[in-house]
């Protein structure tokens, strides 16, 4: 399974705040035997989204959207995401008696001035039409999960301790069954600085073993370098053995050189 991260704010785009939901998801997939292919940011801007999306459900089997769920003017993930897909959205009675109970319970505890369901709070109870709401346990907007034909979609909040919770409470479970893999990452220090020279024996490497290696290079002031290995596998002992196998090739290679 092929995922993307599409993150959405001008905030995130004009460098304002940084990006660190995308870091966050994907670190979790990666864990879970998903590869992550693309990380892309976007502004509120609906024709942009809607191309954004559409991009990249063209190339993997799983998009992850934050931001733009909640009640401004430009939160309209879901409205993009739902014109994107050919679909509409939809009131949601559940979400909506969520958001109103939300709002009594901050009015009650004196942190706003009004308990009122207005236009723009109600408008976070409008999903896209077959979804699957996914609860959020730390604010209002609900997210949603959808599946089109043999693509998953979750769109979830901007805000990091919300999206967090919504991930790992909601969209973990899924992404977990949908995985028939584990993957494994281990790092480990090499006596040779030149990363072109390592290079070509990488090159070498990777061609006859199912592993992806990087060098991770730091000047050459020191006499080593870092070198990192990622595996896919059935569990985590096939996993660990594909990069042993090829970090023993590697390390052969490498006293040839020396």
């Amino acid at each position: 399974m092929k995922s993307a991260i599409l993150s959405i704010g001008r905030e995130i785009v004009s460098g304002i705040t940084l990006d660190t939901n995308s870091h966050f998801i994907s670190s979790y997939l990666t864990r879970v035997g998903i590869l992550n292919r693309f990380i892309q940011s976007v502004d509120d801007r609906k024709g942009d989204i809607v191309v954004s999306v559409r991009f990249l459900l063209d190339r993997v089997d799983i998009l992850i959207t934050t931001g733009g769920l909640g009640p401004t003017f430009d939160d309209i993930t879901l409205e993009a995401v739902a014109e994107a897909l050919g679909k509409k959205l939809y009131l949601d009675t559940e979400a909506l008696e969520f958001i109103q109970a939300f709002y009594e319970r901050l009015y009650k505890a004196g942190k706003i001035d009004s308990p009122i369901l207005n236009d723009k709070r109600k408008k976070m109870a409008y999903l896209i039409e077959g979804c699957k709401p996914l609860k959020n346990s730390v604010g209002a907007a609900w997210g949603v999960y959808l599946k089109d034909g043999e693509k998953h979609i979750f769109c979830l909040p901007g805000l990091p301790k919300e999206m967090r919770a919504m991930f790992e409470d909601e969209v973990l479970p899924i992404v977990e069954k949908l995985s028939d893999r584990v993957s494994l990452i281990k790092e480990v220090t090499v006596d040779l600085n030149d990363e072109s020279v390592l290079g070509r024996l990488i090159d070498r490497v990777m061609k006859s073993h199912d592993v992806y290696i990087k060098s991770l290079p730091e000047g050459f002031d020191k006499r080593q370098m870092n070198v990192r290995f990622t595996a896919f596998g059935k569990s985590n002992e096939e996993a660990e053995q594909k990069i042993e196998s090829a970090l023993s090739e590697l390390l052969r290679l490498i006293n040839q050189h020396n």
